[in-house]
């Protein structure tokens, strides 16, 4: 039988009846979302959070979320944005693949997505935050 690393925190959760699984690497502060199994493109959203999926699908396979706890850390005015800049860097129809998935389930369960003019009459600029779903009992602290 495989022994879970101490350092390592896995919880298989049910969501709209689908097996999630949640591995969080204590020491490094990693936390990857796993939706479903398989080979696939991974996608730098940001410098922390990293999409992986199905390009021939076009199905979300994980969310790797890079120092989760400064992440999901509130500000008070409430959740910390994250612009999208990576997405500029993506040809236009990859990008639409990409926003595509980041707005349907099971991805919008995890990020919300949102626009932001930076200035009166400028470019969108895409943004997005965390949401952390109520069972998602993970220990933070490395000790």
């Amino acid at each position: 039988m495989k022994q879970t690393p101490n350092w390592l925190v896995e919880r298989k959760v049910i969501l709209e009846g689908q097996t999630i699984i949640y591995s969080y690497d204590k020491e490094g502060d990693i936390l990857e979302i796993i939706f479903r199994d398989g080979g696939g493109v991974g996608i730098d959203l940001t410098e922390n959070i990293v999409l992986r999926f199905d390009q021939s699908s076009g199905e979300a396979l994980s969310l790797m979320l890079i120092s989760f706890s400064k992440l999901i850390e509130p500000t008070k005015f409430g959740p910390s944005s994250f612009p999208l800049t990576a997405l500029d860097d993506l040809p236009p129809a990859m990008q639409q693949s990409v926003l595509k998935i980041l707005h349907a389930y099971p991805v919008n369960r995890f990020l919300t997505v949102s626009g932001l003019f930076l200035t009166p009459g400028g470019d969108l600029q895409p943004i997005t935050y965390l949401t952390q779903p109520d069972n998602l009992a993970l220990e933070l602290d490395p000790a």
